[in-house]
């Protein structure tokens, strides 16, 4: 039969799913049957009873004999409406294959429309939506909030284009839903949502129109247990799309910064929102500003340091442009994982001003060994003023000993090697003029930029002079990090702590180191999730309210984030720079 436009429609074939639809199900087949005919005279409707038990299978089995176009299938248990779509498909023999309710709350006017989509106008899927602006649908309020909650989450987190999953309304053209039904894992209410998902990440055609529609009062949703259930399924699908993208590549730093969120929304739920919430109420915004305002000073101390150790390795440059350039670098390792934000000052450098990598990267892990030396010196001395209150536990001690003991190797090697070096230097480069045109060349490479690296990073952290110089700038660097922390603590007049008392500012030196110290283990962007873990851990360890102690390391976090991305868009718009080109920096430019 041709439609009213002339064009052929192909065989069709619907599924009804049906559960206990006895009072319904024998109106749904005369007026779908009704519909059909106007369409096409190529149709069949199959019922996919499921384990019915109000006599819905028997009238099934009467219209199956009464009718030819009718067929029955049965289950004696409820398998799922899933489970029990896929078997009618698979029995189908129509070339586009739809299905829709038994209530029949999408008007049947939309049929033509949906068989058209997957049999003329070249669709794969077709769906009719409730939520599409366009759409004439009232349902009750709960069950609308529920739905358009769900499929943002969706849209959201499976990166679908459409308004509506779940609508009943749907067709297929066979070769492009056989191509996807055996991955469907689902076979409950989620089936929908999963097969719309796939087919877009397959990229098969879809249509999605808007459609009359009106609640049938039928619905067999477990509201409650159902949308949990399919949230459960939205996690279970997007680990299998998408994880494997975000365990490789830039997916890692939407990866961490998830990671970061979940460890922050699980010790704010676990401690109390509420409460938390409620402490921020009665913060001193002024002492907070000074707190600001401490931490900005900070910066050029930042500067002043990275400027002696590059003066030391014979490099002069404006405090002005070392300091943008560790402002953009820090920013970077807010967004990124890892720590990987170092290689965008080392971008930065080679670009402006054209300095080796093994400069760069020499001068950059001076830094951070000095940092590691100041806040495990911080950390040893308070744990000590800490220790007549409370008893540090284990993994307190491992952190500490742990940094220490590095710190201690790390000095050790290059002691070692400063000294061999002064001894064999002649020999060394005698051996490398007489490789230089060998086979080994790129060995020869590596172990000539090891031994730059190593001999600049001596010329710094073994000469007296130079050591102390950076020492002292590190640990006035740190002070200024933890004054910055003590301030936000007393911005919160509820803690009823004496702050001025030895014990207290040993806690806070404390805290405050373990905190960065824990930053040396690079898990998520910015440290942010575990910063406010370990902060938390040493303020409750030392008598302070956990809400207090996390609402604080959160505000203090937030504090130096905040003034470091500002700082860093401030650096970046007085270069030539994009954002993009210096998150990523270009490993070209570096090699």
């Amino acid at each position: 039969m041709k439609n009213k436009e002339g064009a052929c429609i192909t065989s069709v074939s619907v599924i009804l799913p049906a559960y206990n639809e006895a009072t319904e199900i024998e109106k749904t087949v005369s007026i779908t049957a009704e519909t059909l005919s106007k369409i096409t005279d190529r149709f069949e409707i199959i019922i996919a009873e499921d384990g019915s038990t109000d006599g819905t299978d028997r009238i099934a089995s009467m219209l199956s004999k009464k009718y030819a176009y009718v067929i029955h299938l049965h289950s004696d248990e409820r398998s799922g409406r899933g489970k029990a779509l896929n078997r009618a498909f698979k029995v189908a023999s129509g070339e586009a294959l739809c299905y829709i309710d038994v209530d029949l709350a999408t008007d049947m006017k939309h049929m033509e429309k949906l068989i058209r989509a997957v049999s003329i106008e070249g669709y794969d899927f077709a769906t009719g939506s409730r939520i599409m602006p366009e759409s004439d649908a009232k349902r009750p309020f709960k069950r609308e909030f529920a739905s358009r909650g769900y499929n943002y989450l969706v849209r959201f987190f499976l990166r679908s284009k459409l308004y509506d999953h779940q609508c009943g309304f749907k067709a297929f053209r066979r070769e492009a839903l056989f191509d996807i039904l055996d991955e469907i894992k689902n076979l409950h209410w989620f089936w929908d949502t999963e097969l719309l998902v796939r087919a877009q990440h397959k990229g098969y055609l879809i249509l999605e129109f808007p459609v009359f529609w009106r609640h049938g009062g039928s619905s067999k949703v477990n509201l409650v247990k159902d949308v949990k259930g399919m949230g459960a399924e939205i996690f279970r699908l997007w680990r299998e799309l998408y994880s494997l993208k975000l365990i490789s590549g830039n997916g890692k730093v939407i990866l961490t910064a998830i990671l970061a969120l979940l460890i922050l929304t699980f010790v704010a739920t676990f401690l109390g929102s509420s409460d938390i919430l409620d402490n921020l109420k009665h913060a001193s915004f002024e002492t907070l500003a000074l707190a600001s305002l401490v931490y900005c000073i900070s910066w050029p101390l930042r500067g002043i340091r990275f400027q002696q150790i590059l003066k030391r390795l014979g490099n002069n440059y404006g405090l002005g442009f070392l300091t943008g350039s560790i402002f953009i670098s820090q920013s970077a390792n807010v967004i990124l994982p890892a720590r990987i934000g170092d290689l965008s000052r080392m971008y930065i450098l080679k670009k402006s001003k054209d300095l080796s990598l093994t400069t760069s990267f020499s001068s950059i892990t001076v830094e951070r060994v000095f940092d590691v030396v100041a806040i495990t010196s911080i950390a040893m001395l308070a744990s000590s003023g800490a220790a007549s209150h409370f008893e540090l536990p284990p993994w307190m001690n491992s952190m500490i000993k742990l940094s220490g003991f590095a710190v201690i190797v790390f000095f050790a090697i290059l002691f070692a090697i400063s000294f061999r070096e002064g001894c064999t230097k002649k020999g060394i480069a005698s051996k490398v003029s007489k490789k230089e045109n060998s086979s080994g060349r790129y060995l020869e490479k590596i172990k000539n930029f090891a031994s730059t690296f190593l001999h600049q990073m001596s010329i710094v952290a073994v000469c007296p002079s130079a050591f102390l110089t950076v020492t002292i700038s590190s640990l006035l660097i740190w002070v200024m990090d933890i004054l910055t922390c003590y301030l936000v603590l007393k911005a919160f007049p509820s803690t009823g702590i004496n702050l001025s008392s030895t014990y207290m500012i040993s806690l806070i030196f404390l805290a405050v180191a373990i905190g960065n110290i824990a930053k040396t283990f690079p898990i998520t962007p910015g440290a942010i999730g575990t910063y406010e873990v370990a902060l938390t851990a040493v303020f409750g360890l030392g008598g302070i309210n956990p809400q207090i102690a996390f609402t604080v390391a959160v505000i203090d976090h937030i504090i130096k984030n905040a003034i470091t991305l500002i700082g860093g868009v401030f650096a970046l718009s007085g270069t030539d720079l994009s954002l993009k080109e210096v998150l990523f920096a270009n490993t070209e430019t570096l090699n």
